[in-house]
């Protein structure tokens, strides 16, 4: 017995650990505005529209008119597990659709050069479930995340080609995430467990926008770190009578963890009258997930727990180009290269993270000269990505993650619509 409560406490804490890592990044997958995602999803140095509120607050400044911008994605993702050999067991998410949005507002105020904006969008957000019975749904069998930022925004221009602004960040987050028990079933029920859990939490993203010639311009942003604390959790467990005494049923926990700051630098380029090129980097710092602790309201001392993550900084590299085909119609393509933060041994059924290359491509069409709409398609690959036993024994994680391949692949496709006025 006391060898089943140390697995399911060890397990516990991994998905604990996954809950919040999903909250923080997981599947971060920028859907912050679909002219930009077309365009592999840069901007920052080049602003096309109000939805550089988001990605780069100075570019704001550049834009003349006020605006609304009405934009969603929907997100299919598909993850496929893979034993090591000699075992020819494989597995495969059967994850629901999502629908990431975003929403823009910009006024040309009665001060001279000073403009207002505000942007609601989801920058992080994930639906991922396994299919039924698969090998390690005592690690994870469902997870389920929200994450809604609202960032209101002001913008300065100095002279004719500054611009600098700066928005407050008000974050509100959502997850629940349910797994298996690795205990008998009795009495007709199925032993599992069950998170569920909200926070908020405020940050800031700062911008800065130039233009060093006709030709060229130049953007340098960075949204902060933002700081998640989740009081008063509910974790529910579905537990034979036996061990209701140590997982008693509405339970409560809480957890602090980061979502780490982004610096982002971009250059624009008006090739010609008609083509325009964008190049971004974006540095994520995810070394602030050092390590994550949980505190539980009743049985602490069985499963209050701190574990390591262990996340490294990465940098993501993108470009993207805009041709106008006509006076109305405006064709783009793009692509990116994310590189995974997490190591060997620490890579989880949750978060199964892998490098990934997106593909991007879209048109803009307007039907008047105020009122335009943009559709994108997003695919993201990925190489399979093994993590061995010897992985895991080496980080500490051994028993607590699963050992074997994992590969990615999603497709997402979106639209705006957007108004000037």
């Amino acid at each position: 017995m006391k060898k089943i409560i140390t697995v399911i406490t060890a397990s516990l804490l991994v998905l604990c650990l996954t809950a919040t890592a999903v909250l923080a990044g997981g599947y971060q997958l920028n859907l912050l505005g679909q002219r930009q995602i077309a365009m592999g999803h840069t901007g920052v140095g080049m602003p096309l529209d109000i939805a550089t509120i988001s990605m780069n607050p100075g570019g704001l400044a550049i834009i003349d008119h006020n605006a609304i911008l009405l934009g969603s994605s929907a997100t299919f993702i598909n993850t496929h597990y893979r034993a090591q050999a000699p075992s020819s067991y494989v597995a495969k998410t059967d994850s629901p659709m999502r629908t990431p949005f975003s929403i823009y507002a910009s006024y040309v105020t009665p001060v001279e050069n000073l403009r207002a904006g505000i942007g609601i969008y989801t920058p992080y957000g994930n639906a991922l479930r396994w299919e039924e019975g698969w090998k390690y749904r005592f690690l994870m069998q469902e997870i389920s995340l929200t994450a809604i930022f609202v960032q209101p925004t002001l913008s300065y221009r100095i002279g004719d080609r500054i611009g600098i602004g700066a928005g407050f960040i008000f974050a509100y987050g959502a997850v629940n995430v349910q797994r298996d028990l690795p205990v008998d079933a009795q009495d007709g029920v199925t032993p599992m467990v069950e998170l569920d859990g909200t926070t908020t939490a405020i940050g800031f993203n700062v911008g800065v926008h130039g233009k060093i010639t006709d030709q060229f311009s130049f953007g340098a942003s960075y949204r902060s770190q933002i700081d998640m604390e989740v009081s008063g959790g509910d974790a529910d467990f579905t537990v034979p009578v036996s061990l209701s005494g140590t997982f008693p049923a509405g339970n409560r926990f809480d957890a602090a963890l980061p979502l780490p700051a982004v610096l982002s630098f971009g250059l624009g380029f008006r090739a010609t009258e008609n083509l325009r090129l964008n190049a971004d980097a974006n540095l994520t710092f995810w070394s602030a997930y050092e390590d994550l602790s949980f505190e539980f309201e009743q049985n602490p001392e069985t499963l209050n727990s701190v574990g390591l993550r262990n996340f490294n900084d990465r940098w993501i590299f993108r470009i993207g180009g805009e041709f106008d085909a006509t006076e109305r119609l405006q064709l783009r393509l793009g692509s990116y290269y994310d590189p995974s933060p997490v190591d060997e041994g620490y890579i989880t059924p949750e978060t199964p993270d892998v490098d990934r290359f997106g593909i991007t491509g879209g048109f803009g069409y307007a039907f008047t000269p105020r009122t335009d709409i943009n559709a994108t398609i997003l695919l993201i690959l990925s190489s399979p990505r093994e993590q061995t036993e010897q992985d895991a024994i080496d980080a500490g994680t051994f028993g607590t993650v699963p050992v074997g391949e994992f590969v990615t692949r999603a497709w997402i496709p979106g639209i705006s619509i957007s108004h000037r006025f």
